[in-house]
Order: C-alpha cells, then sequence, then structure tokens
C-alpha cells in the first residue's frame, strides 16, 4: 500500500498549531533533520525572513551562543529571541553588505539562507528575472560575508537559468545538491539548492 504524503496545507495549519510564524519554518527543518544544516554557536544569515518561521528555527539550532541576522523588506517587530537581530532593509540596497556585516561585529558568517521571492505577478517573463536578481544579490552577499567552509541555503525558481547557477556554486563549494523540501506548495516551482563547505 502507497504510504500517503501530507498535503501541503497540512504545513499551513501545523505551522499554526506549533506557534510558528509561516510554514517557511518546515523548509528548514527539512535540511536540519537530513544534513545536520545548523549547528550550535553558528552566526547565521536569513534573506528573505519575514514573517519569521525560519527565523524561530534558526535561532533555535543555533543556540544563546550563536546569532542570527534576519534580513527583510518588511518589518518584523516581533521580538522572536536573544540571539536574532531583525533587520529592514532591501538586499537590492547597495549599502546592504555593510549593514550586515555591522550587525555581525565584523565577523563572518557561517551559514547563510535564502527564501526570498520577489512580489509574484504569476507571469514567468517577469517573475523570473526578477527572481534571479534575487539570486545574484544573494550570491554577492554570500561571497562577501560568508567564511571559508560556510555553507548556502539558496532559494529559486525552475528556469532554464538555474543549471547555469548550480554549474557556478559547484566552483565555490565542494558540493551541491538539489532540493524540493515536503513544505513546498504544490504547484509552486521552488526549489532550493544546498551549496556546502565554501571554498
Amino acid at each position: 500500500m502507497l504510504r500517503k504524503h501530507p498535503s501541503r496545507n497540512h504545513y499551513t495549519t501545523l505551522a499554526k498549531k506549533l506557534g510558528l510564524f509561516s510554514r517557511a519554518a518546515f523548509k528548514l527543518q527539512h535540511v536540519q533533520k537530513r544534513y545536520g544544516f545548523l549547528k550550535p554557536g553558528d552566526k547565521v544569515i536569513i534573506l528573505g525572513s519575514a514573517p519569521g518561521g525560519m527565523t524561530q528555527l534558526a535561532a533555535k539550532y543555533v543556540g544563546p551562543r550563536g546569532l542570527v541576522v534576519a534580513v527583510d523588506v518588511k518589518p518584523q517587530d516581533l521580538k522572536i529571541a536573544n540571539n536574532v537581530i531583525n533587520m529592514i532593509s532591501d538586499v537590492l540596497d547597495p549599502n546592504i553588505i555593510e549593514r550586515i556585516k555591522e550587525a555581525l561585529k565584523g565577523e563572518l558568517a557561517d551559514k547563510l539562507i535564502s527564501d526570498l521571492a520577489p512580489n509574484l505577478t504569476g507571469i514567468k517573463e517577469i517573475d523570473i528575472p526578477k527572481q534571479l536578481e534575487l539570486v545574484e544579490s544573494t550570491l554577492r552577499i554570500a561571497g562577501e560575508l560568508l567564511r571559508k567552509g560556510g555553507d548556502l541555503y539558496l532559494k529559486l525558481f525552475e528556469s532554464p537559468e538555474v543549471k547555469d547557477i548550480e554549474k557556478s556554486l559547484r566552483h565555490s563549494f565542494q558540493k551541491v545538491k538539489r532540493i524540493v523540501p515536503i513544505a513546498t506548495r504544490k504547484h509552486s516551482s521552488e526549489i532550493f539548492l544546498l551549496a556546502l563547505d565554501k571554498k
């Protein structure tokens, strides 16, 4: 007998039940359970962090000795944890790297997570280029602020450009895996690339 997987709406309901701010928390939980992505004491940058589901779990995983810098254009007034710095900023802002560096107190991050997405129109010819612009900015931030040996968890939309991005990451990281978290919405073209051990 085939095992029936939970519906994607199941994760929205479950997030509310568990007191999580969004279903995005399960996208982080997926990679945490499978790869032990975040470690106690890690310094983590999360881009596209609102409404805060990933940030909640990241703060728990890195513990009191760790730090989470959560960046989003939307205000995040909720005090998630003492080890979280909420930053209202656009990743396309030319000063974004300096702002994050200041939050990290001049240190480099161990992990970078991007859950960035543009405001979607439903028209691929508009949405994909906007998403790729956010990816480009994420990779620039990773190049400057992710330490050697650090890891990247990057959201993308399926497009012909994904293979080129994957190829580029293989030059910068020791290992790259393509992941579709189980909590991803059913008809979404969303995927993640997990890039491990920055060269």
